[in-house]
C-alpha cells in the first residue's frame, strides 16, 4: 500500500493490477483507515484514469451480492453519482417509475443521501417500501413488476471497510464513481449522471470497456448530476463500441429553461410530494420537464426508440396514462409483502 501511495503522491497512474491490490488490501483490513483516506486523496488529486476506474468497478462488481433475472441485456439503472449538493429531489427515483411505467425493465440500484436532502432509499422509504430486500426478492420484483431496488450497502458489503474514512475525508472520490458502475444485477444499460463534467467521458469510456450496451452519462452545467431543466447538459453517449460527446439543451426539444430553484426541496418530505405530482401528471411545471427528459433519455438508452422526441412521448405517455403512478403503487405494496 505504501509503494502505491508513493505513486500516487507522485502523479502516476497505477495499473489495474495496483488498483486490485490496493483495494484487497484495504477491503481485507491490512490498509489502515489513514492509508485509505490517503488512497481517496491521493487518487482525486492525480485524477482517476479510465483503467483504473473500470479496475475498481470491476473489483466491487465481483464482490457484489448479485441479482439473477432473465435477459439482464435489457436492464436499465438511473443510478448516478450523487455529490452535486444541488438539493434537487430525487429524479433519477422518478424517471425510474416513469421507465417502468413505459414498460423497460429497471435495476434502479441506490443509497441514502449523501449531499442532497433526499437519496432514492430515503425517498423510497419515505413512500412505505422496503427497500433492504435481498437479492432473490429484489429479482422477484423485476420480473413480477418490471422494476427492482438495490440497497447498496446490502449489495456491495466489500464498500463497509471505506465508510468510515470517505466521511472523516469528506470529498467525492472514486468511490463515489465506482457505485452506480456497479449494479449488482449486472444492468447494461444506464442513464448516469456524474458530479462533475471531468467525468462525463471517463465515465462513458468506463461503461464502453465493462461492455454496456447503451448509456448516457450526463452533467448539468449548472452543477447537477442529471439532464438539466435550466442549463445546457454535457452529454457522453456509449453505443456499442462508440463514445460520442455533445451538448443537450431544454430548448433542444421545445421545452423552455426553467430556474433551478424550482426543483430544489429542503427535506424529504418535499421531495417526495415533487416526486408524486410528477408520476401523477398533476402539474405540468419545472418538475415534470426536468423528469420527462431524463426519463425520454432512459427510454433511448433501453433501445425502445432512436429519436429522442419519440422518446419524450412514450416518456410522457406513461405518466399521463397513470402507469407511472401504478408502478409506483405497485412497487410499494409488494416490497412491503416479500
Amino acid at each position: 500500500m505504501k509503494d502505491i501511495l508513493l505513486k500516487l503522491s507522485e502523479s502516476q497512474n497505477l495499473t489495474k493490477e495496483e488498483v486490485r491490490r490496493a483495494l484487497e488490501d484495504i477491503v481485507e483490513g491490512r490498509a489502515t483507515d489513514a492509508q485509505i483516506g490517503a488512497f481517496i486523496m491521493g487518487s482525486r488529486m492525480k485524477g482517476e484514469t479510465v483503467e483504473e476506474l473500470s479496475a475498481c468497478a470491476e473489483f466491487f462488481r465481483e464482490r457484489a451480492q448479485k441479482v439473477f433475472v432473465k435477459n439482464p441485456e435489457e436492464l436499465l439503472d438511473t443510478c448516478g453519482t450523487g455529490g452535486d449538493r444541488s438539493g434537487t429531489f430525487n429524479v433519477s427515483t422518478v424517471t425510474a417509475f416513469v421507465l417502468a411505467g413505459a414498460g423497460i425493465k429497471v435495476a434502479k440500484h441506490g443509497n441514502r443521501s449523501v449531499s442532497s436532502k433526499t437519496g432514492s432509499a430515503d425517498f423510497l422509504e419515505a413512500l412505505g417500501a422496503k427497500i433492504d430486500l435481498p437479492p432473490e426478492k429484489v429479482s422477484t420484483m423485476i420480473e413480477e413488476i418490471g422494476i427492482g431496488f438495490m440497497f447498496a450497502p446490502m449489495f456491495h458489503p466489500a464498500m463497509k471497510r471505506v465508510i468510515g474514512p470517505r466521511k472523516e475525508v469528506g470529498i467525492k472520490s472514486i468511490f463515489n464513481l465506482v457505485g452506480p458502475l456497479s449494479n449488482p444485477a449486472g444492468a447494461r444499460r444506464h442513464l448516469l449522471g456524474v458530479f462533475s463534467d471531468v467525468f462525463v467521458e471517463k465515465v462513458a469510456l468506463t461503461l464502453k470497456s465493462l461492455g454496456v450496451i447503451r448509456a448516457f452519462v450526463v452533467h448539468g452545467k449548472d452543477g447537477i448530476d442529471e439532464i438539466s431543466i435550466s442549463a445546457p447538459t454535457l452529454v457522453a453517449e456509449v453505443k456499442g463500441d462508440e463514445v460520442s460527446l455533445y451538448e443537450f439543451s431544454p430548448e433542444d426539444v421545445g421545452i423552455r429553461r426553467f430556474p433551478l430553484e424550482y426543483v430544489t426541496v429542503s427535506s424529504v418530505e418535499e421531495s417526495v410530494k415533487m416526486g408524486l405530482s410528477v408520476l401523477k401528471g398533476e402539474e405540468l411545471g419545472a418538475p415534470y420537464y426536468m423528469v420527462l427528459l431524463n426519463a425520454a433519455f432512459g427510454v433511448l438508452a433501453s433501445g425502445l426508440v432512436d429519436d429522442l422526441k419519440d422518446a419524450i412521448e412514450i416518456a410522457k405517455e406513461s405518466i399521463q396514462s397513470g402507469r407511472a403512478y401504478q408502478k409506483l403503487m405497485q412497487f410499494v405494496d409488494i416490497s412491503q409483502k416479500l
